[in-house]
This record gives structure tokens, sequence and C-alpha cells, in this order.
């Protein structure tokens, strides 16, 4: 029932994480390699040159979380109304709340990475941008921008733009920036179409949003 219930209950930001298995507690890497050296080209009977590969890592932990909910036997006997049984229910929805709150959190606090630089930071990494006149032009700069991104190495990577995560005050002028037209001529052809509308009331922000690659990839 506790699982169902984890499985039912809606999650915005969570549909742009990547889950994955540890084995313990302790601390793990999650090594990043960069691009493989650029080839060149070899003459006849000519040597082959070293190259290297950069790598990057970040790090993270498996915690615990949890509550006890006591009831004594009176209470259980005199529940009529079956309002004991959903309590597996209530704590499944709320082990997805807590996954959702400590995502969006996550998001918000835009913590320093093993660069010690900001996650969203304009300068190095060049993914934190000023808002222009409209929606439309922003999520043509996002666009660009996550296109323009390079690997560890300098060569670009052609990240591709998947989501859009959005505060519930900015769904409905979204939803209309990515909505599809029957176009009669192609100037009026939408091309946000293919970005997916991801709503998270978690976020406290009225006014920022975000782009967001395909976690799979």
């Amino acid at each position: 029932t506790l699982r169902q219930a984890y499985e039912a209950a809606h999650s915005g930001v969570r549909q742009l994480a990547r889950q994955t298995t540890v084995r313990d507690f302790r601390a793990k890497r999650s090594a990043m390699l960069g691009e493989a050296p650029e080839l060149e080209k070899v003459a006849e009977a000519g040597e082959f040159k070293h190259g290297t590969i950069n790598e990057s890592a970040e790090t993270y932990r498996a915690e615990t979380y949890g509550k006890i909910f006591a009831f004594s036997r009176q209470a259980m006997i005199n529940d009529d109304l079956g309002a004991l049984v959903r309590i597996p229910t209530l704590f499944g929805q709320q082990a997805m709340n807590l996954e959702a709150k400590i995502l969006t959190g996550l998001v918000e606090a835009n913590p320093a990475m093993s660069d010690t630089v900001a996650v969203f930071h304009a300068a190095s990494h060049g993914n934190l941008l000023s808002p222009a006149t409209t929606i439309e032009a922003d999520l043509d700069t996002a666009r660009t921008a996550m296109r323009r991104k390079t690997g560890l190495s300098g060569m670009p990577i052609n990240v591709t733009p998947r989501f859009v995560l959005v505060p519930p005050e900015l769904e409905t002028e979204m939803e209309k920036a990515l909505s599809a037209l029957q176009a009669t001529k192609t100037d009026d052809v939408n091309p946000f179409t293919s970005l997916t509308l991801v709503v998270e009331p978690r976020l406290t922000s009225a006014t920022r949003w975000y782009v967001v690659a395909d976690p799979a990839l």
C-alpha cells in the first residue's frame, strides 16, 4: 500500500532527476570523463601521438529519513471508519513529497560544485541568464546557450533541452509559449513544441524558471 501511494504521488521536479542505487552510506563519487582527444591525421609510417582525457567528479551520499506513528490497541479497535488503514498511504505520499522538497531545495540553493563555482553561474558556467522582453525570446536564448555548452576539454557536447521547469505562477504563460498551433504560414510555426512543461509548486520564486535536458542523457 505504501509503495503504491508513493508511485501514485505526483511530483514535478522528480521527473528531472535520475535515480541510482548505493550499497552503503559512505560518500560516493560520480565521475565524469571529458571528451576523447581530437584525432590527428597520421602520415604513412608516421607516429601516433598520445592524448589526454580530462576528468571531474561530484560527490553524494544516501541519507535516512523516517517518522514513527503510534496508536493504541483501543484506537485500532474503535476505528470503525477505517481511518488507520490510510496511514500507509499517507506515509507513501509523504515519502514522495520529501523527495520533491529535497530536489527543489537543491535547485534553488544553487550549491557549489567541485570546481567551487555554483551550479548556475553566468560567467563560469554560462547557464544563468537575464530575462528578455518575452518568454519566447528567453526560450530561444536558453536553448542556444545549452546547445553551445562545451565539455571538460572545451569541445561541444550538444545538450538538447527537454523540459521547462516553472512555478505555478508561470504555468499559463509557459503553456501558451509551448503550445502547438495549426500554423498557416512558416513564420507562425512554434519551434518550442518539443519541450515538455513541468510545474513544481514548491519553487519559491514566482519569476525564475529552468530549461533542463533529459536526465537519461
